[in-house]
């Protein structure tokens, strides 16, 4: 401390940069940012209504009572989903937190929409995290906010820097690389390593962090600056002089230019900085004792103050990946099936937005922009830290899994609209059963199609034409009425193909060979032991064996998984390197399919009282090239990691994994990089770059590499954590799993092979819809865009946020740079600029016609914004809305929250959430919000007047039950149709978690989803849904009547008719991941007698 004051009153300055609050000369050798937070997760040891009930407000009132009482303080908050929640559910707060912000006391910080796990989610999901964010903070603050902000995220992938570059931002700041446990840098002394094996933080942060203050660089080569040893966010003061603190000082000593960021703040339940803490940094603003110079910062300040960086030459650049060891690999892997969840509607929600960009553009349908927006808004909420990453408390996934099961409903519905819309420009005159298969990807693909379709008797075989001919089609099964098909389909670009499926008398011949225990197509045999684990691949394009010797491809069990400290954040490389067990229990294996275009074995095993079923499937007229293993498994076992493992006969010091927007080559697992994270596959090509093979996954992201020739993919993770604070982890993953992985060999190297399309196919699959017949102008295929050049990747086409144009991102897969390459679309472009990833313009593009033309690097994201030549062809259908005779009262204002009673129970739903107009799937709702008069019918037999001149032929009905699952009936002039309809509030679906929920999912299409209702006991009842349903009845042209349910159990909002024919269209493939059924849903067909509303208050 004496060496470090005497450099004080030397006055020796160090940093020349000079900031808002440093206009006097440099009177001080160090000056340190105190970034002040409150750390907030939205679910972790609570759940998401505690959050809003009690830590949001609290985060609010708390500031306002230190911004009243210390001038200088400045309080920095992140997160759009947690100001959308100010909002909603305290307006009046909400607006002073608008009055802080315009004072420049609240601090908007971090970007996104949720301070998101930057691992796992999709790098196109990073992307709209940041959109979203900043569109909400640009409208509600005329704000944007510079950084990412993330105290407490689990490691920071290689792909962070880029895409924050790409959006405009330039700094980042994160305390939690502290916690890993071993060195990353350096060579650390003996005994401090000793000490750090009991206890990593006897480790020195600069063992574990590349720099304090520094730049980090993305994996194109994009930099931004990072604050990396910031202290932890819990910090507090205690009426002290900051300046004289060592910590701080040392940190700052570390610097080139003499700074350091340091939180101070609370953690993890939002709030405030404590009272002392506000104190300390007032007084400490006023000069101090030490040799720091305090500076009470914006989170995003000190990259505003070294901006820009080529300024600063002897800053650290750190190029690479800033992921955790122990800490924080578990998460790759625990709460599997939520991130099956996720993976399938982040590729429902690309796919959604595709096909609804191309219904728009022929005129059919208008982009659904806002459904779309809360769609995602929705699922990137639960990418959070705490959520996603497996790591919360069993009660707080109740919530998720019942997000998850909305948004696959809702992205499908979304699909099938759009897609029906576009249909209607086909010709779909054929003689059979016409089917149109929608291709979402960017890329010509010959691939599976799973479809069911009424067929009235079982039929021998199945025929289906294709526009080109017959293509190879398969019978997997017939039940009450519907067949149960594959078939193959070569289809081009981001398409619409329509196919023609009959029933056959005959089956098909068969390419493929079966028995016991092999499988072979023209491409691989493939050999099984007597375990049914996979003993030999031979390649026979190549004669070359892919299983090493007496080390078959196989499911592995790592029998010790113990982490008793934070035990589903944690994976320890003596797990790894530990014992472990093959799945040998009651070995079982049948043929399962025996086709002409899918051959399939069933392996049935057991271990420890789990059910493992594997069915490992060959195709003749598909992907041929990949050998498919679709699992399912009835998990129940304790202290155990389940891996697939692949050893095999190449060998290689580097595997490739992928990164979403490019991939990563990493060795053999080392003391501090084990248990890693790839995305959609990984890839072990040979040193000599002769062959190699990937394996492929629809759901996982942990993986490690014990040796030159074995790479294992994780799939299941329950930790033995006996007497942990977590218990409750020790069951983690206890139900029932699908998921399923790939093996695909091929010649040269991961990147001449395109392994990065194979896998985004293996994700995206193709989707087939039942349409009319009728003629079409576009014929038999539309091919919307396509990209030319096997680099590039289209990872966005969607409508811009503010409606003008579209907007197109693509990357760079390859690693490499390239010129002039083009996505060609299907209607000529008008104007194009190339713009930021969150959509603002950064020059001119160039286009050709109908051609969008760039040059660029390697792992590179370029944005642009396209305007297309108008050209309309298809009608926008008409909505008609019917009037109703509203006798009940289901709304009420914020100021009557507990005075509704539209249940029966004291609820009401909130009129501040519902619009006048609700759009869902093109057909538009005339809601009553007028919340001082009757604005619902609660059914009673009514007969409703349709209007005359309609030349409608389908009836929308806005519905909703108000006292649990139940049947209707409603009448059209005579005619009966019966739909069952949900409960309006309470859980929609759930995965089954073995003692801890029932696995379901309700079967209705929604209409609208409002956040939260009001209840007599709560007021606002936070995050409790209310849902009303929509319901369709195909009706004769001039319909006349229609009858309502003798059943006040029933709630109708609204009534629309439409001549649509876009809603003829029926979706034939499942889109969704189904939960396994352990709760049945009934639906009652018990009438509730008429009731009059009373006040439960």
């Amino acid at each position: 401390m004496k060496r470090i004051l005497t450099s004080c009153i030397s006055f020796i300055c160090l940093f020349t940069a000079v900031s808002a609050q440093d206009t006097t000369s440099c009177e001080k050798p160090y000056k340190a940012y105190l970034v002040s937070t409150a750390h907030f997760d939205n679910q972790w040891n609570w759940d998401v209504r505690e959050s809003i009930d009690d830590y949001l407000h609290r985060t609010m009132v708390q500031n306002f009572w230190l911004f009243e009482r210390f001038p200088e303080y400045v309080f920095n908050f992140e997160s759009a989903q947690k100001y959308a929640w100010m909002k909603e559910y305290y307006p009046k707060e909400f607006e002073l937190v608008r009055y802080y912000v315009k004072e420049g006391r609240w601090n908007v910080c971090g970007s996104t929409w949720e301070a998101n796990d930057p691992n796992m989610p999709a790098s196109e999901s990073f992307f709209r995290n940041i959109l979203l964010g900043q569109e909400f903070y640009k409208r509600e603050f005329g704000v944007k906010s510079n950084d990412i902000y993330l105290p407490d995220c689990f490691g920071f992938g290689y792909t962070l820097p880029t895409i924050a570059s790409h959006c405009g931002l330039i700094g980042f700041s994160t305390q939690k690389l502290q916690w890993r446990k071993n060195v990353y840098y350096g060579e650390a002394p003996e005994e401090m390593l000793r000490a750090a094996a009991r206890n990593m933080w006897a480790l020195d942060n600069k063992y574990k962090i590349p720099f304090p203050i520094g730049l980090w660089q993305g994996i194109d080569g994009s930099r931004i600056m990072g604050a990396l040893d910031t202290g932890g966010y819990g910090t507090s003061y205690q009426f002290d002089d900051i300046t004289v603190n060592e910590r701080i000082i040392k940190r700052a000593a570390d610097n080139p230019y003499g700074v350091a960021y340091s939180y101070y703040g609370v953690g993890d339940r939002g709030g405030s900085p404590t009272i002392p803490s506000v104190w300390s940094m007032e007084e400490s603003l006023k000069g101090g004792e030490g040799p720091l110079k305090v500076i009470n910062a914006r989170a995003g300040q000190l990259y505003e103050d070294f901006y820009p960086f080529e300024n600063y030459p002897d800053l650290p650049v750190f190029d690479g990946e800033l992921t955790m060891d122990v800490h924080g690999a578990g998460c790759y892997t625990s709460q599997a099936m939520l991130k099956v969840f996720n993976r399938r509607n982040e590729f429902l929600a690309l796919a959604a937005e595709r096909a609804s960009v191309a219904a728009e553009l022929l005129g059919g349908l208008d982009y659904p922009a806002d459904e779309i927006r809360d769609n995602w808004q929705r699922l990137i909420w639960h990418q959070f830290h705490d959520d996603l990453t497996g790591t919360s408390i069993p009660r707080s996934y109740t919530f998720t899994w019942n997000d998850h099961m909305i948004l696959q409903r809702r992205f499908a519905d979304v699909i099938t609209a759009a897609v029906g819309s576009v249909s209607r420009a086909l010709d779909t005159r054929v003689s059979g059963t016409p089917v149109v298969v929608y291709n979402p990807v960017v890329n010509a693909r010959k691939d599976l199609v799973h479809a069911s379709i009424p067929m009235s008797e079982c039929p021998a075989g199945v025929k289906v034409i294709s526009p080109q001919g017959a293509v190879p089609a398969q019978v997997l099964g017939w039940k009450d009425g519907i067949a149960d098909i594959i078939f193959s389909a070569k289809v081009a670009p981001l398409s619409f193909t329509v196919f023609n499926i009959l029933p056959s008398g005959q089956k098909s011949a068969r390419p493929l060979k079966i028995t016991s225990n092999s499988l072979e197509n023209k491409i691989y045999k493939v050999t099984f032991n007597e375990n049914g684990d996979i003993a030999s691949i031979i390649d026979k394009r190549y004669g070359k064996e892919l299983v090493r010797e007496g080390s078959p491809f196989r499911l592995q069990v790592l029998t010790d998984n113990v982490s008793k400290e934070y035990p589903a954040w944690e994976v320890f490389k003596r797990t790894l390197d530990g014992p472990s067990a093959s799945v040998t229990e009651n070995v079982k294996i049948s043929i399962a399919e025996n086709g002409p275009l899918r051959a399939t074995l069933k392996i049935e095993r057991d271990f420890e009282g789990s059910h493992i079923v594997q069915y490992v499937s060959l195709t003749d007229g598909a992907e041929d090239d990949r050998i498919e293993v679709a699992c399912e498994i009835d998990w129940m076992s304790r202290n155990a990691m389940l891996k697939a493992e692949f050893p095999t006969t190449l060998s290689n010091e580097k595997t490739a994994y992928d990164l979403g927007i490019g991939y990563i080559q990493r060795g053999v697992n080392t003391s501090y990089a084990f248990e890693v994270i790839g995305h959609k596959w990984a890839d072990l090509t040979d040193e000599d770059g002769s062959y190699g093979i990937a394996v492929l996954n629809d759901s996982k992201y942990g993986w490690d590499k014990p040796d030159k020739g074995t790479i294992r993919l994780t799939l299941l993770n329950t930790p033995g954590c006996d007497g942990s604070f977590y218990h409750y982890q020790g069951h983690q993953d206890h139900g029932h799993h699908t998921f399923s992985y790939a093996i695909v060999g091929h010649k040269g190297d991961f990147v001449d092979a395109d392994i990065s399309e194979a896998a985004e196919s293996f994700n995206q699959n193709l989707l087939a819809f039942a349409v009319p017949k009728h003629s079409g102008f576009k014929g038999r295929s539309y091919s919307f865009a396509e990209v030319d050049n096997s680099q590039i990747a289209l990872m966005a086409l969607k409508k811009a946020e503010d409606g003008n144009g579209y907007i197109v991102r693509i990357n760079e897969m390859d690693g490499r740079p390239y010129q002039n390459a083009s996505v060609t679309f299907a209607r000529p472009i008008v104007s194009a600029v190339e713009t930021n990833g969150i959509e603002e313009e950064k020059g001119p593009a160039v286009t050709d016609g109908n051609r969008l033309i760039f040059s660029g690097s390697a792992f590179q994201p370029k944005t642009f914004r396209v305007v297309f030549q108008d050209e309309d062809v298809l009608e926008t259908p008409e909505n008609t809305h019917v009037d109703l005779p509203y006798n009940a009262m289901a709304f009420t204002p914020d100021e009557f929250n507990r005075a509704g009673n539209f249940d029966g129970r004291g609820n009401s739903l909130a009129v501040e959430l519902m619009p006048e107009i609700v759009l869902s799937d093109g057909i538009t709702f005339r809601v009553n919000t007028d919340a001082a008069v009757n604005n619902f019918v609660r059914c009673n037999g009514q007969t409703i007047e349709l209007p005359a001149d309609s030349s409608a032929d389908k009836l929308y009905i806005l519905v909703t039950s108000t006292h649990g699952d139940r049947k209707a009936a409603f009448s059209v002039d005579g005619k009966r149709h019966e739909f069952e309809i949900p409960y309006y509030t309470d859980f929609f679906g759930q995965w089954g978690w073995e003692g801890e929920s029932e696995g379901y999912l309700k079967d209705a299409s929604f209409g609208f989803i409002a956040n939260h209702k009001h209840s007599a006991g709560k007021g606002n009842d936070s995050y409790s849904f209310a849902y009303l349903y929509k319901i369709c009845i195909d009706i004769e042209k001039g319909a006349r009547t229609l009858v309502l349910p003798k059943d006040a159990g029933v709630a109708v909002f609204a009534v629309t008719l439409t001549d649509s024919p876009a809603h003829d269209v029926k979706a034939v493939t499942e889109m969704r991941v189904i939960p396994a059924q352990t709760k049945t849903i009934e639906y009652t067909t018990r009438t509730v007698p008429f009731f009059n509303e009373r006040s439960q208050w």
